[in-house]
């Protein structure tokens, strides 16, 4: 931990980010809510629902296929007290909302044919139906502006403009549980899908410390919550090796000590958001908290408080905090699964993992319990936009690390987060051979396209009339992998996590030339003044 981070003074406040107002940013989930509310975003359920027999569930999958608004549900069986709160970020307007965006009419008319404000070219990920994700050219501005500012917070967070700051106590400790801990009895957590195998604790932010640099990672995991495979006080941990949350466990394993982590429900509404970002840092110890980007995008320091029975800080705004550990091996996995995925399928069906043993609960004393539905639901793959957002940015930075003629890279359009589109200045012949395996080699991708520089890789259209015109020269234009190393997501993985790949070379030969047809290009720009005159009015 950084002595800027130990100081329980609020660092000064700064200015507005170039893309968000801070003091318009909600404080904590209420204030978000009741700004939902004011916006017409919000609907609210008195009527008795069952968060067990997938009564509350329907609820939410229905309004996600209908008016797609967040809904509260105030009357929740067995938890009269505890009102349940889902699809909060399941659409882009919303998340616009949460971070204090609001695009002018110039940014609107800006961005409005901007193929990088389209979900599908700049996250890959798709609905269930046609044109789920078309959008109207507020929201286009709004996508556009979300992703601009995550990558400014993360750059001035990496500055250490705005660092966390801990205090003594916050909201979330005014109830504190120890003993007797049943998570089940103690808790409304929801079985989304008649597929998963129980109940699930989604989208709880995975707080955890560094033991080698005491940085602060949250991260988005699931929770599967079934007595029968781990008792009343356990949790499953589903949590990839390659992860910064991933490696930070690995490391407490590897020191023969149980690994520390919080699960905080209900945060603010920014770093609920921030807590499925994927940084540019993803594939290496980042060096600053996701916490510090908190701090940019709201305009001053977020509060931080220690948990009560372990060593690490949560912030002090969450509605509810489960404590616990992750103890080491070898007798640390239980078998967890399945549960639904952003793909709609089942990433890995049944396997042992990490378990979660917990040690407290706090929480607000009138807390406000967020679900997020598993399978490809709304709040479920919008928050999956920022995370392969942040993955495009990882990826590109890396690549470009060995190949500098890497223009951009974009994640194709349905493919939730598996094609890498990459655009390319070749230079010599191979060198887009040499691209594709480096990135299907060694990033999670199961397909890779390369295209030229003259070519928009967030453009889906453009990137299919590379393929179609482009590729096919020669059968070495698909390059086929039998077995490479993929992520746990894929749903058709083996044992080993391995899946065969395909790679497509969508460019020219290096002694080609291309010019887009059009007439005589001094003509164009004579005849330009006459066209604006007599036809744009």
């Amino acid at each position: 931990m950084t002595q800027a981070q130990k100081k329980t003074s609020p660092a000064p406040q700064r200015g507005a980010t170039t893309t968000n107002h801070p003091d318009k940013v909600p404080a904590d989930l209420s204030d978000y809510m009741a700004l939902l509310e004011k916006e017409g975003e919000l609907v609210r359920v008195p009527d008795a629902v069952d968060p067990r027999n997938f009564e509350l569930s329907s609820m939410v999958q229905l309004m996600e296929n209908g008016p797609n608004k967040a809904v509260l549900f105030e009357n929740v069986k067995g938890f009269r007290d505890m009102p349940v709160v889902a699809n909060l970020y399941g659409s882009v307007h919303r998340a616009a909302l949460a971070l204090g965006i609001e695009p002018s009419a110039q940014q609107i008319e800006q961005y409005k044919d901007d193929p990088r404000g389209s979900p599908g070219s700049t996250a890959g990920m798709s609905g269930r139906k046609f044109n789920a994700f078309a959008m109207d050219a507020r929201s286009r501005a709004e996508l556009i502006l979300i992703k601009e500012l995550l990558l400014e917070a993360d750059q001035r967070a990496h500055a250490k403009e705005c660092p966390y700051v801990i205090v003594n106590s916050g909201p979330c400790q005014e109830v504190v549980i120890t003993e007797n801990l049943d998570l089940l009895k103690m808790l409304p957590v929801v079985w989304h899908l008649k597929q998963d195998a129980s109940p699930y604790i989604t989208p709880a932010g995975c707080v955890q410390k560094d033991p080698e640099n005491g940085i602060l990672n949250i991260g988005v995991r699931r929770h599967m919550v079934c007595p029968e495979r781990y008792g009343p006080k356990r949790m499953g941990v589903q949590i990839g090796t390659q992860t910064p949350g991933g490696k930070i466990l690995q490391k407490w394993h590897e020191q023969g000590k149980a690994c520390p982590m919080a699960l905080c429900l209900g945060t603010d509404p920014a770093t609920a958001i921030l807590s499925t970002y994927s940084s540019p840092h993803y594939w290496m110890d980042p060096p600053y908290s996701e916490f510090d980007m908190t701090g940019v995008i709201r305009g001053k320091p977020l509060e931080l408080v220690k948990c009560k029975t372990i060593d690490v800080e949560v912030p002090a705004n969450s509605a509810i905090v489960i404590e616990g550990f992750c103890p080491p091996p070898p007798d640390n996995k239980i078998d967890e699964g399945p549960m639904m995925e952003f793909t709609d399928y089942s990433g890995t069906v049944v396997e042992a993992i990490p378990y979660m043993e917990v040690t407290a609960i706090t929480m607000r004393r009138n807390p406000v319990f967020h679900t997020t539905m598993s399978g490809n639901s709304e709040e479920h793959r919008v928050g999956c936009i920022w995370a392969f957002f942040g993955y495009e940015q990882m990826a590109l930075a890396l690549i470009r690390k060995q190949f500098h003629h890497v223009k951009d890279i974009g994640i194709m359009a349905g493919s939730h987060g598996f094609h890498a589109v990459v655009s390319l200045k070749k230079t010599y012949e191979g060198e887009d051979r040499q691209v594709l395996n480096y990135l299907l080699s060694t990033q999670y991708f199961k397909y890779v396209t390369v295209v030229d520089d003259d070519v928009d890789p967030h453009n889906s259209e453009q990137v299919e009339w590379a393929k179609a015109c482009r590729a096919g020269r020669t059968p070495d234009d698909f390059v086929v992998f039998p077995k490479l190393p993929t992520w746990e997501m894929d749903p058709e993985i083996d044992k080993h996590w391995q899946v065969a790949k395909l790679g497509i070379l969508a460019t020219r030969a290096i002694d080609q030339t291309y010019e887009v047809p059009a007439p005589d290009r001094q003509v164009m720009e004579r005849m330009r003044p006459v066209f604006e005159k007599y036809l744009i009015k």
